[in-house]
This record gives C-alpha cells, structure tokens and sequence, in this order.
C-alpha cells in the first residue's frame, strides 16, 4: 500500500477517486466482532456504530477517504475493495 501513497503523493490520481466498499461477507455486517479495517484506517475514514446488543457495524466517510488503500490487506475475510467514490458537490 506504501506504493498507493507515493501515487497519491506524485498526484497520479485524485484523493477523492476511490473509496473502500465492504461486501456483505464483511465480519462486521455478519454481526461478527472485527475492526481491522478502522485500526489500520490512518485518516479514520472506517469507522464503527455502535448497535444497541449486537456488534458495531462499519461506516465508511468517503469524504474522509484518501484511498490509500490500508484497510485492504488487514481484512480477514478479503471484504474490502476500492470503487469510485461518489461525494457531495
């Protein structure tokens, strides 16, 4: 992933471009206790809500995304790719 910042860095792409997804075989989503993808997010754009008895379920800021792309490797379940971000004009 150290190459995807240097990208990001050289101005290669736009820091906005792309965002993490999480496909339903997420651990989270399954109500499965995992935050490796928020532990690994450095600009924290992973985070987690909290649900009244049950596990937290993951939200991603695309705003807050520089799609470095560190969340994808720590994944236990390979659940997270990079789509195109969609954000607020």
């Amino acid at each position: 992933m150290l190459e995807a910042r240097r990208r990001f860095l050289k101005g290669e792409f736009s820091a906005r471009a792309r965002a993490p997804a999480l496909a339903p075989s997420c651990l989270a989503l399954s109500r499965v206790m995992c935050r490796a993808c928020a532990d690994a997010c450095g600009p924290r754009a992973i985070h987690f809500l909290r649900q009244a008895g049950s596990a937290a379920v993951p939200r991603v800021e695309a705003a807050a995304c520089t799609g470095c792309g560190d969340c994808i490797p720590v994944c236990p379940v390979s659940a997270i790719t990079m789509r195109r971000a969609i954000l607020p004009s």
